[in-house]
């Protein structure tokens, strides 16, 4: 999905906008990938995250009560986490939700932008590791596609998801430029390139990993929105 097919949705909160990726009519409870806007001085009340949360900062800076985090923070908040993010200014995040259940996960905070690149077994692709711990299958990373990388026919083993940060993904179906989201399933041939280079969000799990949903007495802030205006 390119970023201008999101349709934006607007919460009863001050300032909280959301364009969903990966989403069903059961948006409370089922898993969810998305887009989440905060005008300046929008707010979430106190709430949780059953099934966890993981969050990467793409413009201005998210605030919780853990601290301030720019763009290029990576967050992976676990089960039992709970929080009131909020932003003075304005900030754009990629959010996943409800895709990492599991109490003993890990909570991760780290910045995109501080972590080394390291070498891939592709030479025109470098990468920096985000997530991967035992017990747990999801694998999650940055990649660098140099201009030019061209794939041969590749077929993923497991579900492959990509959302683009810089630059322009390409396959044989089209380009996805800065803010596009794809999931490739296991077994589907495709020939990925970048002719003028890309930095890439990955995601990587089997098909058969458990995506958590919530019980019915759950309720989110997201809990009532109403449609609103494009991105600007």
């Amino acid at each position: 999905m390119r970023p201008e097919a999101l349709t934006w949705y607007q919460t009863d909160f001050t300032g909280i906008w959301f364009g969903c990726f990966e989403s069903d009519d059961l948006v409370q409870d089922h898993p969810v990938t998305m887009l989440t806007r905060f005008d300046p001085g929008g707010f979430f009340p106190l709430h949780g995250h059953p099934g966890g949360e993981e969050i990467l900062v793409l413009q201005g800076n998210f605030t919780d009560e853990t601290g301030v985090y720019p763009p290029g923070s990576y967050m992976l908040n676990p089960e039992k986490f709970n929080h009131r993010p909020y932003s003075q200014e304005g900030c754009l995040t990629f959010v996943k939700l409800r895709q990492h259940g599991g109490e003993s996960r890990q909570q991760i905070k780290t910045n995109i932008y501080s972590l080394p690149w390291q070498p891939s077994i592709i030479p025109t692709i470098e990468v920096k590791p985000l997530y991967q711990q035992a017990g747990f299958s999801e694998k999650v990373s940055i990649e660098r596609w140099h201009p030019g990388t061209v794939l041969s026919l590749v077929v993923e083993s497991e579900v492959k998801e990509i959302f683009v940060l810089e630059g322009t993904w390409s396959d044989e179906l089209g380009d996805y430029p800065a803010g596009s989201w794809l999931r490739y399933p296991p077994n589907c041939p495709y020939t990925p390139s970048s002719i003028e280079g890309c930095t890439v969000y990955v995601k990587t799990y089997p098909t058969d990993t458990t995506r958590f949903i919530v019980g019915a007495d759950f309720q989110h802030p997201l809990q009532n929105c109403r449609l609103g205006g494009g991105f600007a």
